[in-house]
């Protein structure tokens, strides 16, 4: 796959270098792409396992991407073209640094320092506000030329750790350096200090212990397919991250434990490994609208993200399978749930996914393959409290996402209508709504207090105010719930968190299969009757059309 990437990567420079001789009189200081492209000839002809470890550097594929648009007009930011063609500057005397090919390149100075990829970075001081800087190689050694100054001390090379374990080894670079390490436009750099430093090699050893010994496929991948591990700041909304331009690579905030470090570093790679593939083969033949519900995200995702998804989270199943009985107590709990959960929500995606037309052969097969992966882990062992709210938390997420996502037809909502105000029995309820993205997220207090009670017990009794529909479906009080939510609902029809509730609280057909029909159908009867119904009349009507007895009431 490496190499295949490795294909693909000098394609598209070559093709950037070429559509930037459009643009050279723009570029500044940076115009001379064919200087800069000898450079990097000549290193490859002197030592061509040194450049292609430069062009592989995942920051160098998600730079690339970016210059691609950029000089396309499709740019992804402000960030100046000049400066974001010049890296390949930046690109070129990196690999004649590593060759050891004499060089004198200008290269931008991006967020105060010149870096190269796979190198190291010399930050300026505050009293050069410059965006270039003229980078010399000699005999002599490394030197940065800035405003008239040369200077040679100061540079900060790119850290590099190896694990060793059983016979194993697995080399990465941590890269805090690098402007495009986070696989978004140019971040500063940042630097760890010695005792983040520790704590990260670290967390890798222990990590690459925990994989040889209890998962030693994932292991032999990792060795294999793992170049760079980004870190990110603890602060971030951001728990780990890949990239389909960053083959190799993974961006992740540190860890608590070598068990959760080793299950982040298993589940990021499996999104190489897929972006690779699908640099090969056709799996579907969807276009790129997020149109499918993905169990593990709020938002809608299209076809390739729903493929990343079983494929990434069947290899956590995978490995909290073999590791949940192993685990100390302070992670029990935690290993539990994340086993029984991602094996509930890669199965609700996989079945979702058996009779998409979409899917080539091929792409039949992969999902095939991760059906078969998963039964392998079956029956997850899990103790009844974990299983019950891990489907409780599934059918939650899936109404929510069905209520912010589904627009249903305005015809079948016409028919149900009239149904209703003819004392009716409503017509065939089928899912037929049009999927319509909204920018709506985030999880509900009813889902984060049904993972608290399982992860966390005593934390959960310690929260305070324990009124509420919320509370009182998680006693186990489901009527009382399920009149909260009404109430509710009189006063705001749209609430999706109060509809979701309701669905658990009735354990409602209607509300699982087409919550968006239910609340458009209850908003269009308070629009022409001028009286909202009563949403637990509304809703055990439509779940008698569905063959599903409710609690009722007139609340």
């Amino acid at each position: 796959m490496r190499k295949t990437q490795y294909s693909v990567r000098r394609l598209r420079l070559r093709t950037l270098l070429e559509a930037a001789h459009a643009v050279t009189g723009r570029l500044g200081p940076f115009a001379d792409l064919d200087g800069s492209w000898t450079v990097l000839a000549e290193a490859e002809r002197i030592a061509p396992d040194v450049v292609e470890d430069v062009l592989m550097h995942p920051s160098v594929g998600v730079w690339l991407s970016r210059a691609l648009r950029q000089v396309l007009g499709t740019a992804a930011d402000a960030t100046p073209l000049w400066s974001e063609v010049g890296w390949f500057h930046a690109v070129a005397a990196a690999a004649a640094v590593r060759s050891g090919l004499s060089c004198a390149i200008a290269v931008p100075v991006v967020h105060g320092a010149v870096s190269l990829p796979s190198v190291g970075a010399y930050r300026l001081p505050n009293r050069f506000p410059v965006g270039h800087a003229r980078l010399l190689n000699s005999d002599n050694g490394l030197s940065v030329e800035v405003a008239g100054e040369t200077r040679t001390v100061g540079w900060e090379a790119v850290k590099r750790h190896r694990g060793t374990a059983r016979g194993h080894t697995v080399d990465v670079v941590v890269d805090d350096l690098d402007p495009y390490r986070e696989f978004t436009g140019p971040v500063p750099p940042g630097p760890l200090d010695d005792s983040e430093w520790d704590q990260w090699r670290k967390l890798l050893n222990e990590a690459w212990d925990l994989l040889t010994a209890r998962h030693p496929g994932p292991a032999e991948e990792l060795a294999a397919g793992l170049t760079t591990v980004i870190p990110l700041d603890a602060r971030r909304d951001m728990f780990a991250a890949s990239s389909a331009a960053a083959y190799g690579a993974i961006a992740m905030s540190p860890k608590r434990s070598a068990t959760e470090f080793g299950e982040a570093l298993v589940h990021e790679l499996q999104h190489s490994k897929v972006n690779a593939l699908l640099d090969l083969v056709e799996l579907h033949r969807a276009d790129r609208e997020p149109a499918f519900y993905a169990p593990w995200r709020d938002d809608p995702r299209p076809l390739d993200g729903l493929l990343h998804g079983v494929y990434a989270f069947v290899s956590v199943v995978e490995f909290w399978h073999a590791q949940h009985d192993l685990v100390t107590p302070p992670l029990a709990r935690r290993a539990e749930f994340n086993l029984a959960f991602r094996a509930r929500q890669v199965g609700v995606a996989v079945a979702g996914m058996c009779g998409l037309t979409q899917l080539t052969d091929l792409g039949r097969e992969f999902v095939a393959a991760v059906a078969v992966r998963l039964a392998a882990c079956e029956p997850v062992d899990v103790s009844p409290a974990t299983e019950t709210a891990v489907a409780e938390l599934t059918a939650e997420h899936a109404t929510t996402w069905r209520l912010r996502h589904i627009r249903p037809d305005q015809r079948s909502v016409a028919e149900v209508v009239a149904a209703w105000l003819d004392g009716r029995t409503p017509p065939d309820l089928v899912p037929d709504g049009e999927v319509v993205p909204t920018a709506a997220s985030g999880e509900s207090l009813l889902a984060g207090l049904l993972k608290l009670r399982v992860l966390d017990p005593v934390e959960f009794d310690r929260v305070p105010d324990r009124a509420g529909p919320e509370f009182a479906y998680v006693r186990g009080e489901r009527a009382a719930a399920a009149d909260g939510y009404a109430a509710r609902l009189r006063a705001a029809s749209h609430d999706v968190a109060s509809w979701a509730g309701l669905g658990l609280a009735l354990d409602s057909t209607a509300l699982r299969r087409v919550p968006e029909l239910v609340r458009a159908v209850h908003h269009d009867i308070a629009v022409r009757t001028g009286t909202a119904p009563a949403p637990l009349r509304l809703v055990a009507w439509f779940d008698r059309a569905m063959a599903r007895p409710v609690f009722t009431g007139d609340a």
